[in-house]
């Protein structure tokens, strides 16, 4: 199953990664979510907008601590500067449910004006990996905007989809070096938003389940 998987998310997004390389990866990623029961203060797992935007229960909590497990085991293993993991709520929105280094948005709205500015937004509105391997030229040519990413490098928008191919949420990594994700480093980020697509149909609750029966 984890072949398949694999290998249908790396030909969707058009990725020449090794299949074999990103289904270790995956594997070692799925094993974190499942064991992910560990204790975290609960002010870590539930900041601001999430008590806000989520349903405040043992199944929502157990999901955030799925993700920030998940998220923090890859992080601690790079050197990207930042990492967040965003869960596409009905709302149309992205909410953070869990970031590592430097801060981030914790809410962006899918609208032509944040899809400007931010890569999470364009992978969750199109379900396709955004890649931006030299983000000063993308604020030259216009291709992104917003003086936050002045000091940026590169970044990463990785779609965590279902099986049927919904967007579930996005993996978004950024590093204050261009050309930061080479197929090693990408290989990590795509086992990882493979491995969240679990956690993340729980949070999407019955009607996510149902559409991919």
């Amino acid at each position: 199953m984890s072949d398949l998987l694999v290998r249908d998310y790396l030909q969707t997004q058009g990725l020449k990664l090794s299949a074999d390389d990103v289904r270790v990866a995956y594997l070692a990623a799925e094993a974190v979510v499942n064991m992910g029961q560990a204790e975290i203060d609960r002010s870590v797992l539930w900041n601001g907008e999430a008590a806000a935007l989520l349903p405040r229960n043992g199944d929502t909590e157990a999901v955030l601590r799925q993700v920030f497990m998940a998220l923090d085991s890859v992080y601690s293993r790079s050197d990207v500067r930042s990492a967040a993991v965003y869960a596409l709520l009905p709302q149309q929105v992205l909410l953070c449910l869990s970031a590592q280094g430097r801060p981030v948005a914790e809410v962006l709205s899918l609208d032509a004006e944040t899809e400007r500015r931010h890569l999470a937004c364009r992978s969750a509105g199109s379900g396709w990996l955004n890649l931006a391997g030299d983000v000063p030229r993308w604020l030259e040519n216009g291709d992104l905007a917003g003086a936050e990413h002045a000091d940026s490098g590169s970044q990463a928008a990785l779609p965590v989809c279902s099986p049927s191919g919904r967007v579930l949420g996005v993996v978004y990594v950024e590093s204050a070096e261009k050309n930061a994700f080479g197929e090693d480093v990408l290989a990590q980020w795509v086992a990882l938003a493979l491995a969240l697509a679990a956690p993340l149909r729980v949070l999407a609750g019955d009607a996510g389940e149902a559409e991919d029966e």
